[in-house]
C-alpha cells in the first residue's frame, strides 16, 4: 500500500514538473524568437561611412528626448517603441527589443534616449519650437501632423542631413521617401524607426473553419500566389455566406456576414486596386490621379458593390453608437460570424481577446483584376508615426538629432522590427507558414502612402466618404465640383514649401 502511495507521488511530481517545464518553454520560445530574428552582430558602419560621433562625453548632449504619442487620448496608436514599459499592454518581445536597441546605443555613444509622452504631438513640438524651449530633440508625430508642421516651417528638410541620415538604406522606408517627398524636400519620413506605419497598413483576414466549410476546395493563399485573389471574388464568396440566422427579420450585426468591413475602405480597396488619389509628376510635384480613366472606373464598382444592402458586407458605420462602433465590428469576426474582415494591423492583435477565434488567416486587400500587375497595401497614413527634426534647433544640435535618429532606425531594423514582426505577428498572431509569407512577399512589401491621405487636398480623399455616406456612383460629378478646390490645394501646398 505505502509503494502504492509514494508511486502515486512521484507520478503526481513528475507531471507538476513536466507541466512547469512545458510553460517555460513556451515563454522561452518566445522570448527566443526576438533573438534569433534580430542580427545583433551588425553595425552602422558595416552599411555606412559615417562621420565621428563627436558628442560624446557633452553633458548638453547626453540624453535625446523624443516627443510621442501617449495613450491618454490615442488609446490605441499609443507610442510603444521609443522608450520600454511605458505600458503594461507592450508586448515582453517588444519592450525587450527595445531596451536591446536602447542599451546598446547608451554603451556605445554615451546618450540615453528619453521620451516625453504627450497628448497632441503636433501641438507640442509647435509650443516647444515657438517658445524656443528646447525640450525636445526630435518628434514622432503622424504623418498628417507632420504635414502641417512641414507646411508652416516648423521642420528640417532630412534631405540636409545626408551626412548623418542615409535614406538609401533599408532601415528607412524607400516607398515613404518617393511618396513623402515635396519638390525633392523631405520633412518627415518613417521606416524602422517605428513599426506604426505596419499597425495601421490594412490587409484581409479570413475564418478558416468558414472558409472550409463553405469553400472546400478553395486555397485562398494559392489564389494569392496565382493573381486570382480579386475584388470580384471576395465579394463572390461574401454573397455566398451571407445569411439570416439570428431568427429576426432582416439582416443585422447578429446575423452572419461575407465581410465586416466600413465606409473608410473604400480607399483601401481603391489603393489595392494599383491607383492613388494623388501622384507626383516628373518635378516630384503632387498632381491629382483620381480623375484618370482607370482610377473612375475602380471607384465605380468598388463603390457599387460596398452599396449593395444587406448582400455581403457588415458595415461598421451601420452601429448608431460610434462610441462601440468599432468593437461590433471585430465582435463578427471574432464571433465567427464572418468569413473576411479588412482589418488594420492594430485590430488583429485584439483578436487575441476572442478565445473562438484561433484559426484566422490573413491575405493581402484583392486586385481589383488578374491582370493588375502587383497587390498594394494602404497605410492610414494619417496614423502613422514618422520621424521628424525641429526647425528651431540651431546646427549642432540638429546635427547630433540626425545622427541620433539614423541610429534609432538602425537599430529598429536589428531589435524592433523583428521583435513585431517576428514574434508579435508571426508567432503570436499567425500559426501557418503561408500567412507568413503572405506578410513578407505580399502585404508589406508593397506599403502605399498616398499623399491625398495626409493633406486631403481640396477634400479629395473625403471623397470615398462622402460618396458611401450618400449611396452614390457618381464620382464624375463629385470630382468636378472639387476639383478646382484639389488643384489650388496642391499649390497653396507647393508655394508653403517654397517650391
Amino acid at each position: 500500500m505505502k509503494a502504492k502511495k509514494l508511486l502515486a507521488l512521484l507520478m503526481c511530481a513528475l507531471f507538476c514538473a513536466t507541466a512547469f517545464l512545458v510553460s517555460c518553454q513556451d515563454e522561452v520560445e518566445e522570448s527566443s524568437q526576438v533573438n534569433s530574428a534580430a542580427t545583433g552582430g551588425e553595425n552602422l558602419e558595416d552599411f555606412v561611412d559615417m562621420p565621428e560621433f563627436t558628442w560624446k562625453d557633452n553633458e548638453d548632449f547626453s540624453t535625446f528626448n523624443v516627443c510621442i504619442y501617449s495613450n491618454e487620448v490615442q488609446t490605441t496608436y499609443f507610442c510603444e517603441d521609443v522608450v520600454p514599459a511605458l505600458y503594461s499592454t507592450t508586448d515582453q518581445s517588444l519592450s525587450e527589443a527595445v531596451t536591446k536597441r536602447n542599451n546598446e546605443i547608451e554603451a556605445k555613444y554615451g546618450v540615453t534616449i528619453t521620451a516625453s509622452p504627450v497628448k497632441d504631438v503636433v501641438e507640442s513640438l509647435k509650443l516647444d519650437i515657438t517658445s524656443s524651449m528646447g525640450e525636445y530633440d526630435a518628434g514622432l508625430p503622424f504623418m498628417k501632423g507632420a504635414a502641417t508642421l512641414a507646411q508652416e516651417a516648423y521642420l528640417y528638410d532630412l534631405r540636409e542631413f545626408s551626412d548623418y541620415i542615409h535614406l538609401d538604406q533599408k532601415w528607412w522606408d524607400q516607398s515613404a521617401n518617393e511618396a513623402l517627398s515635396i519638390g525633392d524636400k523631405l520633412y518627415f519620413t518613417t521606416g524602422d524607426i517605428s513599426i506604426m506605419p505596419k499597425i495601421v497598413s490594412i490587409a484581409v483576414t479570413f475564418n478558416k473553419d468558414m472558409l472550409k466549410k463553405n469553400f472546400p476546395e478553395v486555397n485562398l493563399y494559392d489564389m494569392v500566389r496565382n493573381n486570382e485573389w480579386t475584388f470580384d471574388k471576395m465579394v463572390e464568396m461574401s454573397k455566398k455566406v451571407t445569411a439570416d440566422t439570428d431568427g429576426k427579420p432582416g439582416m443585422t450585426y447578429d446575423d452572419t456576414w461575407g465581410t465586416s468591413s466600413s465606409y473608410g475602405d473604400a480607399v483601401a480597396f481603391f489603393i489595392g486596386a494599383g491607383e492613388n488619389m494623388i501622384r507626383k509628376d516628373s518635378d516630384d510635384i503632387p498632381v491629382l490621379a483620381l480623375d484618370k480613366q482607370s482610377a473612375i472606373t475602380s471607384v465605380q464598382k468598388i463603390l457599387e458593390q460596398l452599396q449593395l444592402p444587406d448582400e455581403w458586407c457588415f458595415h461598421a458605420e451601420a452601429v448608431q453608437d460610434s462610441s462601440i462602433r468599432w468593437v461590433v465590428s471585430l465582435d463578427i469576426f471574432g464571433q465567427n460570424r464572418a468569413l473576411f474582415r479588412t482589418s488594420a494591423f492594430s485590430a488583429i492583435k485584439k483578436l487575441r481577446a476572442y478565445d473562438d477565434c484561433e484559426e484566422f488567416g490573413i491575405v493581402p486587400l484583392p486586385r481589383v483584376s488578374e491582370t493588375q500587375d502587383d497587390y498594394y497595401t494602404y497605410c492610414n497614413a494619417a496614423y502613422a508615426y514618422c520621424a521628424v527634426i525641429p526647425s528651431n534647433h540651431e546646427t549642432e544640435r540638429a546635427n547630433f538629432a540626425a545622427y541620433m535618429l539614423e541610429l534609432m532606425a538602425f537599430g529598429g531594423m536589428k531589435y524592433i522590427t523583428p521583435a513585431y514582426y517576428e514574434t508579435t505577428l508571426k508567432y503570436r498572431d499567425f500559426r501557418d507558414e503561408e500567412s507568413e509569407e503572405m506578410l513578407d512577399d505580399y502585404i508589406f512589401d508593397n506599403i502605399v502612402y498616398d499623399l491625398g491621405t495626409l493633406y486631403d487636398f481640396g477634400g479629395v480623399h473625403s471623397i470615398f466618404n462622402s460618396l458611401m455616406s450618400t449611396n452614390s456612383l457618381d464620382i464624375v460629378s463629385e470630382l468636378d465640383s472639387k476639383k478646382s478646390g484639389i488643384e489650388t490645394a496642391i499649390q497653396d501646398c507647393v508655394e508653403g514649401f517654397g517650391i
